[in-house]
């Protein structure tokens, strides 16, 4: 939505320029195609099968074969024992502890970043709570329904009935 500084520009620009028809005011400029990001890799799996080969792939770098590796993965995965499944248990806690550290620093990030946001809501929220407590729903101050051209004691539709004996 465009700030009231854009629309006023918009404005005086057409009311000076002369060759422009009435029409002007009606339509804007095309806005700027967004700045392209990089294309996201290709993955051709997700869930259990992207963790397994990210796993492979730590144990590589650890000094294992391609065979060995899988293999340390698969019998991990069925709690046999086997020969590197101390190895692979160990990186897989440290992929989920780095895992964990980028989740933490993404939500302290988002944090910061909503916390204007959230505050500014508050103050909004409490700008009503004293606009709602001050004002009735009529704008005159008093409670509900409240007039102040006649007495409290009378009804909205005239004096009370009086009671018979």
């Amino acid at each position: 939505m465009p700030s009231s500084d854009e629309i006023l520009q918009q404005i005086d620009a057409a009311v000076h320029d002369w060759t422009v028809s009435g029409d002007a005011m009606r339509c804007r400029p095309a806005p700027e195609p967004p700045p392209e990001l990089p294309p996201a890799p290709a993955v051709p799996y997700t869930g259990h099968a992207a963790a397994r080969s990210h796993l492979v792939g730590r144990l590589i770098s650890q000094g294992l074969t391609p065979s060995e590796a899988a293999a340390a993965v698969r019998t991990a995965e069925t709690g046999e024992p086997a020969e590197h499944l101390e190895l692979a248990l160990a990186e897989a806690h440290a992929a989920a502890a780095e895992a964990r550290q980028h989740i933490l620093r993404a939500a302290a990030t988002l944090l910061r970043a909503l916390q204007p946001a959230v505050q500014a809501a508050a103050a909004a929220l409490r700008q009503l709570a004293d606009a709602t407590r001050t004002t009735g729903p009529d704008g005159t101050g008093g409670g509900p329904g409240r007039r102040r051209d006649r007495p409290a004691w009378q009804s909205p539709y005239g004096p009370a009935p009086r009671r018979k004996r």
